[in-house]
């Protein structure tokens, strides 16, 4: 695993590029949020329309707050997925094509394969809850564990953390090979999740404590430094070093653990293929995974004219 985690580290400087894309766009995504909201109530105060103004939050809260909603996840999902594109073709060949750059062959990998990366879209919220399903009957497992006792509640919290690390890396996988049915591939990567997930789910584990780790270390003077001054200043002074704390975990321990968590997702399944057993289990474990294979079928059984293979396949 050392191995993997340096060679994670190498492709986290490589696409450091992507990594600020990433944070400048999710600013960006909270900005606007708080510009809509803040819009919100003002027509709160100056709802310039016939009827009461709460119809304001009706209106501009509830039904075009909830289509900006999904507008922006869907944006930032686009965004994801070629950052991961990116670091996918990376972990499994090393380099990128060349005369690419890393945003060219992101935004190629996404743009080139958009029907199937929206359809991942949807796969992707799916995915997320079998994963949670799947994690959550692990943790009954680990809770019969004797002497775990009060760190049942830490361990819980981490795997429902590592999920979103796991959940990019089943992406990745879907990313590298675009000219597949989504559906299966989503389906494929689940399962061949399943067939490692100690491996993969203990590295995800790792950085998820790590990433707290680093708040606490800012934390920690943050409370020292609180009871030296006057006590109206110790909750600013104490959430300032734990605001830089959570600042430094977004902009780089959470980018580290999703590009570790990948690279060891596809050097633990190498070699492998969907186990029927494990398909079966997670049948058992949430009946999302049964709409996910409805879906896959659903797929293959629609007459779809395959588009040539892109530029940025890694196949080709």
């Amino acid at each position: 695993m050392k191995s993997n985690f340096e060679k994670a580290f190498r492709i986290l400087l490589e696409t450091f590029p992507f990594v600020l894309l990433r944070l400048a766009v999710y600013g960006l995504a909270i900005i606007v949020a708080v510009a809509w909201w803040v819009g919100v109530f003002w027509l709160f105060k100056e709802w310039p329309f016939p009827g009461p103004n709460w119809l304001a939050f009706v209106f501009g809260g509830v039904l075009f707050g909830g289509g900006a909603k999904l507008v922006r996840h869907y944006v930032l999902y686009l965004v994801r997925a070629a950052h991961v594109g990116v670091i996918t073709r990376l972990a499994v060949t090393g380099d990128l094509p060349s005369g690419t750059t890393q945003f060219s062959y992101g935004a190629g990998m996404v743009f080139d394969n958009f029907l199937r990366v929206s359809v991942l879209f949807a796969a992707d919220r799916l995915v997320s809850v079998v994963l949670k399903a799947f994690n959550r009957s692990m943790f009954k497992l680990l809770g019969a564990i004797p002497g775990l006792g009060a760190g049942q509640n830490f361990v819980k919290q981490m795997l429902e953390y590592s999920v979103g690390y796991v959940d990019e890396a089943i992406l990745s996988y879907s990313l590298l090979y675009p000219q597949r049915n989504p559906w299966k591939t989503a389906k494929d990567g689940l399962i061949l999740y399943v067939q490692n997930w100690k491996t993969i789910l203990g590295s995800g584990l790792i950085l998820a404590a790590a990433s707290y780790v680093l708040v606490g270390l800012f934390a920690v003077p943050g409370v020292l430094l609180g009871w030296l001054l006057v006590p109206s200043f110790k909750p600013a002074v104490v959430g300032g070093f734990v605001g830089v704390g959570m600042l430094l975990k977004f902009a780089f321990m959470d980018p580290f653990a999703l590009t570790a968590v990948i690279v060891n997702f596809h050097s633990a399944i190498e070699g492998q293929t969907p186990s029927p057993e494990w398909d079966q289990k997670l049948m058992e474990a949430s009946p999302k995974f049964a709409l996910i294979r409805d879906r896959a079928r659903e797929w293959e059984a629609t007459p779809v004219t395959p588009p040539p293979p892109p530029a940025t396949d890694p196949a080709v």
